[in-house]
């Protein structure tokens, strides 16, 4: 019968895609799968009214018209970190105080993803949602069907709710970059952001292609054939279950154990083809945790070891000048390429030549670099050596590496400056920025392609964008009807982005996205804007004098008013856009610093303007609280010596009321 031979090839390809995709063991070829595999789709268009959700087929995605917001079922908590072994040795002092010495703990490592959460009805994968804030997520589950390390069917008809880590290999990660960069589209910055920006797709066949993958961590068991007391227990049955769980787990006698699992896994890690940051250690009996319960956003029965940022040393090639949408020259050193924290690295921000006068950087020197929050590598100090003082002083260059102008200082500034405006190199940064993330966020118009419309005469400033027609991308270099059309499209679109996203856009000296919307929160118009004069400008919490002067300056330049006068004629909508809801931090400014560990920096700053307050990203006396994270930085300091009020996480959710 044809639904026996549809059930036997859905039992058979479900097997070894968890062969293959969940154990690392496949077990025919690829030859052999997609041969099983066209057949079953041929018996499923043939008979479509016997195709069922957990068929193999079904994993190829459609188009999503966005996704809702889901209250979780049982809550996401965040975790608390420990930096240090002795941070470490007093958490499980206070959790053997409570049930005595050698309690059991479970070490797992630290996957750098994305949490969710997956429901199983009688075996069948029903929903999956992001972790959100921990009790409200995004369902997606229309894009975790694409992904294979997923089951769609449990080996057991089983009611059950896990938790896991969406990751995306580093193997994969490059190959989507080399992709990105190969269609004119901007990289990735690192396989999380990827593994996000895949996940969110509203076209789920987009993220079947990207490769993503799945470690599973905890089960929350409702209904199965086994209840296992532990949590070690709990991981060895959601394998067996179907699930793929990381292998480098191990059941350890007390925290001394823990300790040896976190050193071994501190430089074994960038062994690995995923990325990991740390080690969450949870103790293994159930019934201790269920005694040991939460804090208002974290289990006390566990704890993440986070490893220090690596530094290595390495030798300082040269050092490179680059010239920024506003004209600032920036520094960067050029290295004998060297491994660190898993990623080959050759170029380090040493942010302005004062930190190089600071440092005491000279072409030659053995220097110390670092990434900070293991992204962006930096130089932090010059190794002592005796051929320091044998090299020459780095000297600064008189003129733009670009256009040869003379660099000019600018009072109170920091940075060097080219002050040429018809600059190739600013002229190129300025239409990089506007389409950035941060700015227009034009996805489909990356660096190449820009260098490609620049260097054929196309564009010269952002407006010149709008002025183009789809035969002018079909001028480019690979580029087809299909990519044509869509950049043509996305540059059009981009036209009613909300006004902050303009004012941002325009490259105005010291002027980002959070000054641009609070801006717009205090003058509403464009008009207004152009109108305020630098007293006006000065007065709003957030904008000091030099940006104050530096917003005047730009909306009082003929040049710019002509520009703005430009993109309104060819179809801007520069009406503002209502971004409060409620009112309840109405009149209060936040300056957020650190990591935030149940939501990112902008999301907090999304929850601070829904509520009707504002954020600065700077400190001042008008600031009302500065909302510290981990490893807060300079910001805090200054809050502190001007007797700011500090929150930390749980009391800035206490006060927006998300508890």
């Amino acid at each position: 019968m044809v639904q026996d031979r549809i059930n036997f090839l859905r039992e058979e390809l479900n097997k070894y895609s968890y062969n293959y995709y969940v154990l690392d063991n496949p077990l025919i070829s690829d030859f052999e799968y997609d041969k099983l595999y066209k057949e079953l789709e041929e018996l499923e268009k043939q008979f479509p009214l016997l195709i069922t959700p957990d068929s193999p087929t079904q994993r190829v995605g459609g188009i999503s018209t966005g996704f809702k917001e889901v209250t979780h079922k049982y809550r996401l908590y965040s975790l608390d970190n420990t930096y240090n072994y002795d941070e470490l040795r007093k958490w499980y002092e206070k959790i053997t105080n409570e049930f005595g010495n050698n309690v059991e703990l479970v070490c797992e490592l630290k996957i750098d993803g994305l949490a969710i959460a997956l429901a199983y009805k009688n075996g069948s994968f029903v929903h999956g949602a992001t972790r959100g804030n921990g009790i409200v997520g995004e369902e997606i589950t229309q894009n975790l069907r694409t992904i294979k390390a997923i089951p769609l069917k449990l080996f057991e008809d089983a009611d059950v709710e896990v938790r896991g880590e969406i990751y995306m290999p580093k193997t994969s990660f490059e190959k989507l970059n080399e992709e990105n960069l190969s269609k004119g589209e901007k990289p990735f910055a690192n396989p999380r952001n990827a593994a996000a920006g895949s996940l969110r797709q509203l076209d789920s066949s987009i993220t079947a292609k990207r490769d993503l993958s799945m470690f599973t961590y905890t089960p929350i068991i409702e209904r199965a054939s086994k209840q296992p007391l532990t949590h070690w227990d709990g991981i060895q049955y959601v394998k067996e279950l179907g699930f793929k769980i990381n292998p480098n787990i191990r059941l350890v006698k007390d925290i001394e154990g823990a300790i040896d699992f976190c050193k071994e896994w501190e430089t074994k890690r960038f062994e690995l083809d995923y990325a990991t940051d740390g080690v969450v250690i949870k103790v293994n009996n159930l019934a201790y945790q269920n005694e040991l319960g939460y804090t208002s956003r974290a289990p006390k029965w566990a704890t993440a070891f986070k490893f220090p940022p690596e530094e290595i040393s390495t030798t300082l090639k040269d050092i490179e000048l680059g010239v920024g949408k506003t004209g600032a020259i920036t520094p960067v050193a050029v290295l004998d390429p060297v491994n660190l924290a898993g990623s080959v690295v050759s170029r380090a921000s040493l942010h302005n030549f004062d930190e190089i006068r600071r440092l005491d950087v000279r072409i030659g020197d053995r220097v110390l670099i670092k990434k900070a929050a293991e992204i962006i590598p930096k130089v932090i100090k010059v190794c002592d050596s005796q051929e320091h003082d044998n090299l020459p002083i780095y000297q600064v260059r008189s003129d733009c590496p670009s256009c040869h102008e003379k660099i000019q200082e600018i009072e109170g500034e920091v940075n060097l400056y080219c002050l040429n405006p018809n600059c190739p190199a600013v002229l190129r940064a300025k239409l990089e920025y506007w389409v950035s993330k941060e700015a227009m966020d034009i996805d489909s118009v990356g660096p190449s392609v820009i260098e490609k419309l620049y260097n054929l005469g196309l564009v010269h400033a952002p407006v010149d964008f709008y002025k183009l027609t789809v035969d002018d991308f079909l001028k480019l270099d690979l580029v087809k009807e299909k990519s044509a059309t869509n950049m043509y499209n996305a540059i059009q679109e981009s036209k009613t982005k909300p006004l902050p996203k303009f004012i941002t856009a325009l490259s105005i000296r010291n002027v980002g996205k959070e000054t641009a919307e609070l801006l717009v929160n205090e003058l509403t118009s464009l008009e207004e804007l152009k109108e305020a004069s630098v007293e006006r400008l000065a007065e709003i919490d957030g904008i000091g004098d030099k940006i104050a002067r530096n917003i005047y300056e730009f909306f009082h330049n003929e040049h710019n008013l002509q520009t703005i006068e430009e993109f309104k004629n060819l179809g801007f909508n520069f009406e503002p856009s209502q971004i409060f809801k409620t009112n309840e931090l109405a009149g209060k400014t936040f300056v957020l610093t650190g990591t935030l560990q149940s939501m990112t920096r902008d999301e907090a700053s999304d929850i601070i303007k829904s509520k009707g307050g504002k954020t600065s990203s700077s400190v001042s006396k008008k600031t009302t609280f500065v909302i510290a994270g981990e490893n807060a930085g300079s910001k805090l300091d200054k809050a502190l010596s001007l007797g700011v009020t500090i929150l930390n996480e749980d009391e800035f959710k206490q006060m927006a009321g998300i508890e």
